[in-house]
């Protein structure tokens, strides 16, 4: 079946009407080409020939909103997920940060990772930190953060509950003292979840945490224009405490009208430095 005859802009206008009505989610500022082969795609799936047939099917299964908005936002994660990356932060870039907080007599680290999906990379960053903050015996507190737009997503990443193979990536070192087990399955360890916290968040909304040290959003912004990249841009740089440090995805990179905001200073990981102003404004 052919649906790309069927789904025409005025189709998408009204999607797109329902999708912001329902969540506030603003889809212009989604890649139009991507947003429209998804969608297509579901509506592949479920056996549909049009948006109306497709409003219709919702309307007899309201549980395909939330599935609506898992094809929308794509939901790709997993524990220590790129090791060279996650290798580069145990051995240069979150030591740094420990030792830097702790001679500048500060007690915590704050660190978000933003598009958490179902907690994975979350729960690394947090199992990561917590072991190079014990073994370095600084003392600090640390706060891990992670949001996401589906609200399955983050009630599935609170349960902190994921299987045998979901962990395998997991460093040998960390696994015992991150999970305990709970029949077939692990849970993340009550210590660690209790410095983890995680909420719905729509990343074109106003930031939920300030004075961070370090955001994480990997191959997330990749899927925005570049209006809506430069407005998550600017909402980081105020999150961020002077200094603090962005990191995204491999295949991304920041545009030139961040260059005012950002320095560039681990290429390979794509971690940048928080500089200048942000001043950002609301609409």
């Amino acid at each position: 079946m052919n649906l790309e005859p069927t789904i025409t802009e005025p189709d998408m206008r009204e999607l797109a009407w329902f999708v912001h009505s329902r969540f506030g989610v603003n889809l212009s500022m989604y890649r139009s080409t991507c947003m429209r082969r998804r969608i297509m795609h579901r509506l592949n799936m479920v056996g549909c020939d049009s948006i109306e047939e497709y409003f219709m099917f919702i309307g007899s299964n309201p549980e395909e909103i939330e599935k609506l908005m898992d094809i929308i936002t794509i939901h790709v994660t997993g524990f220590f997920r790129d090791k060279d990356v996650f290798s580069n932060l145990e051995r240069t870039v979150l030591p740094a940060m420990i030792s830097a907080r702790a001679e500048s007599h500060q007690n915590s680290i704050r660190v978000w990772s933003a598009g958490c999906s179902t907690g994975e990379e979350t729960y690394s960053l947090a199992i990561l930190l917590n072991h190079l903050i014990q073994r370095s015996g600084s003392g600090l507190v640390m706060e891990v953060f992670g949001t996401d737009l589906s609200e399955e997503s983050c009630k599935t990443a609170r349960s902190g509950l994921y299987s045998a193979e979901k962990i395998e990536e997991v460093p040998s070192q960390m696994k015992s003292d991150a999970f305990e087990p709970e029949g077939s399955l692990y849970r993340i360890s009550a210590g660690i979840r209790k410095k983890v916290r995680f909420i719905v968040h729509n990343l074109f909304s106003p930031p939920p945490f300030s004075m961070l040290d370090l955001i994480v959003c990997r191959n997330v912004l990749i899927h925005f224009e570049p209006d809506g990249r430069g407005r998550i841009n600017k909402y980081f740089h105020e999150s961020l405490r002077d200094g603090g440090l962005l990191m995204l995805g491999k295949s991304e990179a920041l545009g030139s009208d961040a260059l005012d905001m950002f320095e560039l200073v681990h290429p390979r990981s794509k971690i940048y430095r928080k500089t200048g102003e942000s001043n950002v404004k609301e609409d």
